[in-house]
This record gives C-alpha cells, structure tokens and sequence, in this order.
C-alpha cells in the first residue's frame, strides 16, 4: 500500500458532472459476461444495499463484468495489511434504477416543497442517474461498469467517511473536505479522518484502472461512457446488460 494515499488530495473537480457529455462516446461492447462477485471473502465481502433494502428489481448475487471484478482484485493489493473492500452495488436493473430515481425525486421534494420541477430533477441526478431504455445512452450500474464500495479494517469495522452509502447532501461529494481545506475552513480532527479515508479509497480505485464519479465517494467506473468520458477514451466499452440465469428469463 502506498502510504502516500491518504495525504495525496483528491483532485477538485473544475466544473459540475455533465451527464450529456458523459453519454457521448460510443459503445463497442465486448459481450464481456457478468460474474458473481461474492467469491473472494478473504479480500472483497459484500452487503448488497438494494436487495437489503428490498428495492424492487434487485438480486442477491452483487454482479459485474468479469474485468471490473478482476481490477478490483488487483486494487485489493493496495490495501493496508488486513483491510477489505466491501462491495454495495455494481449491476443494477432499470427497475431498481427507476426506483431509486422516483424515491430520491419525492424525498427531495418533501424536503424542499419551493424546487421546481427543474431544480428537482438536477438534485435527484446528482445522486441517482435517471434509468434509461435507450442502449446508446445507459445508466452507468445497467452495464455491469459501476461498483459502489467502502472499506473495512482488519477488525471488520467499516472505515468513516463523513457519510453513509447513498448520502444525497453535498457532503457525499468526495472532494468536500478537500473544498473546505482550499477555502482555509480548518478542519475537525474527525473530518481530517473522513478525508484520508477517502483519499485513501479514490486514489487505491483510480491507481488500479477506474474512473470516478466525484459527486459521490463511493462510487468508481471502468469500461462504461463515464469512463471513456472521464479518461478520454474514444469508446466505452461495456452498454446495457443483464445477467442471464438457466431457470428463468433475464431480468432487465
């Protein structure tokens, strides 16, 4: 592990995410299949958030393309002795996507009844991509590209980032702490911590090959448009996907 990581800052992103530009490379898919990725407990465990939560569309298995699953096992290697990965969510089904998407949308709008319907929207896709039909222009979790993950210690106790997986408030933004610093805001022995951890995290996801989406620490891309976009790839290389189970139809 590079000891340099957690005091290494995360780039401050120069501009807002823009999920039109980031739907622009093409997709020359490999037909690359989805793997189980629950397979390797001695270095990546796995709480599938959505199938707790009983979000309609969601499956057990947390699912990915083979070449994702393989660079995190590469990333493991830049752990600290006895720290795990643990894996959230990576494949996901529009219908879990339209749930999340429709979810997120109400409860913002609960909590700010003065949004417009515009306003609304721009909140919702900063966390939760709208889901999509259209195969030139997937949500990122539907081509088995996107893993969401955090890390636990050689106890088995989660690390701290400041905010829980799904957060939806500006402080889930991995470069918030980093922000803070560069407006000369001092900060709390706690938030240094947060912010290593999260150093910690992007800089051992975007050494082994991802890309990262930074409105969201937890969050990382390969092979996917957020990818080609972000590295500068011509091409993406993964579109939408579902898994294929011998006994039942593909779920969508």
């Amino acid at each position: 592990m590079n000891n340099n990581f957690k005091k290494t800052p995360i780039p401050i992103p120069k501009a807002p995410w823009d999920w039109v530009k980031s739907h622009e490379p093409i997709i020359t898919e490999t037909h690359e299949p989805l793997i189980n990725a629950e397979f390797f407990p001695e270095k990546i465990l796995s709480s599938p958030e959505y199938y707790i939560q009983q979000l309609p569309g969601s499956i057990l298995p947390i699912m990915m393309r083979k070449s994702v699953y393989l660079k995190i096992v590469e990333a493991t290697k830049l752990l600290p002795d006895g720290y795990k990965f643990v894996l959230l969510d990576s494949w996901r089904s529009n219908e879990t996507q339209l749930s999340l998407f429709n979810s997120l949308k109400e409860q913002l709008r609960a909590d700010n009844p003065k949004l417009s319907e515009a306003e609304l929207l721009t909140r919702t896709r900063t966390t939760v991509a709208p889901p999509s039909s259209d195969p030139l222009k997937p949500s990122p979790h539907n081509t088995g590209g996107s893993v969401d993950l955090t890390i636990v210690n050689q106890f088995g106790i989660p690390l701290e980032f400041g905010t829980p997986f799904d957060d939806c408030t500006k402080k889930a933004r991995a470069t918030y702490y980093e922000e803070k610093l560069e407006a000369d805001e001092k900060l709390t022995d706690l938030e240094i911590l947060y912010m290593e951890n999260r150093r910690l995290l992007y800089h051992i996801m975007t050494n082994s090959g991802f890309t990262h989406y930074f409105d969201e620490w937890w969050h990382f891309d390969y092979g996917n448009q957020n990818w080609a976009w972000v590295s500068g790839h011509d091409k993406a290389i993964y579109g939408p996907t579902k898994p294929i189970f011998v006994w039942n139809d593909p779920i969508g």
